[in-house]
């Protein structure tokens, strides 16, 4: 059947909250998708259905055309169809209100004080590698490739963290090794001293709000004095700075083939022609599982019915005398975070998350060997060389 050809990869905005699967990105549109279906019945000599027809077995299988999360808001559309109450569309246009109102103030702020540092951060829309316009991409698994971007309000410096699955996941520890990375170089790098760090994100649970980057980022303010702050933006209302570097990075790629991840990396510098984008490329080495760094095993501001959960939190704040605080308004006081801390020793050795490169699945290694008939003979040995299942 043509649909469970086509390969299909989870979203990486919010995976731990659907299990809906998204055919890969390189399928632009139902009409695309449909023109492809079209080819290949008429290749296989197979009937055709309506576009209607296609679109329902989509649904019917839990699969869909990916679509940035930035272009639409689902809780404004449930109140536009009067599916949602106006008091909770009032609280969530208050929230999506205090948080573009606090990051312009904090941008001021990082302007006019060289102690406080303000970075808004995200990952990119997945990468393909190969990236074809040959009729055998669209149904053969590729290799995903990563892009976590660092943006600083004040200075316009962008820094791209990147790697392919077989050298890291997209989970808490990979994101917390990137950033923590980021902060210690910008620290490192200052001729004077930070006082307060403040990072803008969305609230994606795997990404930004979870125990394991509160974890990493409780032990950063510890052992450097520095106060670290984090703010969620509003779900549906999230666009940040950083997502014009992804979508000038999409601008260059436009009609552009990739044979191999490395190729990215040019790409990804090259997207901004006055000071150049700057590229991490990272292997399996780089990342450190903060799993092990346990100042708290939950974040969640209480344990019973009624109490908040992790998703009703707006900030984060990590002293440098090691408490953790939390707001659920950002107009809201700071409250102590209800957990007893654990002692962690400042200088407690964090282990590495992988010891060799990780395996792809068999069947995107298999994949992959088919794909190098459209691939000139040069990029033959890097897929042959991945570890697989």
């Amino acid at each position: 059947m043509f649909i469970e050809q086509l390969p299909k990869v989870p979203s990486h905005y919010c995976r731990k909250d659907s299990k809906k699967l998204y055919l890969e990105t390189i399928i632009q549109s139902k009409t695309h998708l449909y023109k492809l279906f079209k080819e290949f019945c008429d290749e296989n000599g197979q009937q055709r259905v309506s576009r209607a027809t296609l679109m329902r077995e989509l649904k019917a299988m839990n699969i869909a055309i990916f679509k940035p999360r930035k272009d639409q808001c689902n809780l404004c559309l449930s109140y536009k169809y009067g599916q949602v109450s106006k008091e909770e569309y009032d609280t969530h246009i208050k929230r999506k209100v205090e948080a573009q109102t606090e990051k312009k103030l904090d941008k001021r702020i990082a302007e006019d004080d060289s102690d406080t540092l303000v970075i808004t951060a995200d990952l990119q829309v997945v990468l393909l590698s190969p990236r074809l316009f040959a009729n055998a991409n669209y149904y053969k698994s590729k290799l995903c490739c990563h892009n976590y971007t660092l943006y600083d309000l004040a200075t316009r410096d962008v820094v791209c963290y990147y790697w392919h699955e077989g050298n890291g996941e997209v989970n808490s520890s990979n994101f917390a090794s990137c950033l923590l990375d980021h902060l210690q170089n910008v620290q490192g790098s200052r001729e004077t001293p930070l006082r307060t760090i403040i990072m803008y994100s969305d609230g994606c649970d795997y990404q930004n709000r979870n125990v394991t980057l509160s974890n990493c980022l409780l032990h950063f303010a510890i052992r450097t004095g520095i106060e670290v702050v984090q703010k969620y933006l509003e779900k549906g209302h999230t666009w940040m700075e950083v997502d014009s570097v992804h979508s000038a990075i999409e601008r260059k790629l436009r009609d552009r083939q990739i044979y191999w991840p490395p190729e990215y990396v040019e790409v990804i510098s090259s997207a901004r022609q006055n000071a150049p984008y700057k590229v991490k490329s990272l292997d399996f080495t780089f990342f450190k599982d903060f799993s092990k760094v346990l100042y708290v095993r939950s974040i969640r501001p209480g344990n019973g019915v009624g109490d908040p959960h992790v998703t009703d939190i707006r900030a984060h704040r990590y002293s440098p005398c090691g408490t953790i605080s939390y707001k659920l308004m950002l107009s809201d006081g700071r409250q102590v975070l209800p957990r007893r801390l654990a002692k962690v020793a400042e200088d407690v050795v964090i282990p590495n998350l992988y010891q060799q490169p990780r395996r792809i699945k068999k069947k995107k290694w298999q994949d992959l060997q088919e794909l190098k008939l459209v691939l000139p003979t040069e990029y033959h040995s890097f897929y042959e060389g991945l570890q697989h299942e």
